[in-house]
């Protein structure tokens, strides 16, 4: 059996380890979802400015094309850790708006309605994620 002194040390190197790659891993989860949505897009270019255009905003394919943008550098820089707090605010102001834009669950009724809600909430967890990766940026300086 472990000591007081003995489990503080094993707690302190889990912690090590968390940070060292923990961090990191996290990172990556959080990168994933933009960097394959953004070079998905950028691959099936009309299908991505037909998807702006259905939302109805004008001047679809800058949108697209900003949408391409924000998500391959804010993806990479989360996913690197360069200017990640950056990338990381970059990002959930681009899916608070996203969300907003294209997922208004509260325009719809029944099933619909719920598919969009939930969606919604999915965006304000990965929102959530994006402000940790924010402070753990600034924190680790």
């Amino acid at each position: 059996m472990l000591g007081g002194l003995g489990a503080l040390v094993i707690s302190q190197n889990v912690a090590e380890i968390g940070v060292i790659y923990g961090v990191p891993f996290a990172r990556l989860l959080m990168a994933v979802v933009f960097l394959y949505s953004g070079q998905d897009k950028l691959r099936y270019w009309r299908a991505g400015v037909s998807e702006v255009t259905e939302l109805g905003i004008p001047f679809p394919s800058l949108f697209a094309a900003a949408t391409i943008t924000t998500q391959l550098l804010g993806g990479l820089s989360i996913a690197t850790g360069i200017g990640a707090a950056f990338g990381a605010a970059l990002l959930a102001g681009f899916t608070v708006v996203a969300t907003l834009l294209g997922h208004r669950f509260w325009l719809l009724r029944g099933e619909p309605a719920k598919r969009e809600f939930t969606t919604s909430l999915e965006h304000v967890a990965i929102v959530g994620g994006l402000i940790l990766v924010i402070v753990e940026s600034l924190r680790a300086g």
